[in-house]
């Protein structure tokens, strides 16, 4: 996983525990948006790492 992609998940994990925390549920529409974000990143770099094994990092 490049350095870009690791900074945009963790980012992003970031708001989605500060959202949930602040709305107090997993089915406020903010969070359920942000986790959605997030579930789409995950899958892309996966696949990115299943196309090149050789150059995943973590």
């Amino acid at each position: 996983m490049d350095k870009q992609s690791y900074h945009l998940l963790e980012r992003l994990r970031g708001q989605l525990i500060a959202a949930t925390m602040r709305h107090g549920s997993f089915l406020n529409r903010d969070v359920l948006l942000l986790s959605q974000t997030l579930d789409q990143l995950i899958v892309k770099v996966q696949r990115e790492k299943m196309r090149n094994p050789g150059s995943a990092q973590g």
